[in-house]
This record gives structure tokens, C-alpha cells and sequence, in this order.
């Protein structure tokens, strides 16, 4: 279960980041504010992402070492 919300939370990362370069090259190529659509949708994924995130690295199990 943590695996997956792992992945799923890098996966929605690296949506937001090619959210982010799309959305400034539309900027700079066209200079019209469909880019602002691609602002907003990349900042929601890196807002869900993020705690996903967070959430998923706290809750990996931990291996425990023998002391010998």
C-alpha cells in the first residue's frame, strides 16, 4: 500500500512540473492566458502530490537492524 501512494504522489509531481514548463511555453510562444488554466491545474497536483508525498515516506516500513 505505501508503494503505491508513493508512486502515485511522484506521478502527480512530475505531472505538475510538465504542468508548469507546457504552461510557460505557452506563455512565451503566444503570450494568451490559456496558460493561467495550466497554472492553476499544475499548482492542484503539486498540492495533492506534495502530502501524498510526505505521507508516503513516513509510512515505510523500517528495517530494524540485529545487534550481534
Amino acid at each position: 500500500m505505501t508503494h503505491k501512494l508513493l508512486y502515485f504522489s511522484i506521478g502527480l509531481l512530475s505531472a505538475g512540473t510538465v504542468g508548469l514548463i507546457i504552461a510557460i511555453v505557452l506563455e512565451i510562444q503566444t503570450g494568451e492566458p490559456v496558460y493561467y488554466l495550466m497554472m492553476k491545474i499544475a499548482a492542484g497536483l503539486f498540492g495533492v502530490g506534495g502530502p501524498l508525498l510526505g505521507l508516503g515516506i513516513a509510512r515505510r516500513p523500517r528495517k530494524c537492524k540485529k545487534k550481534s
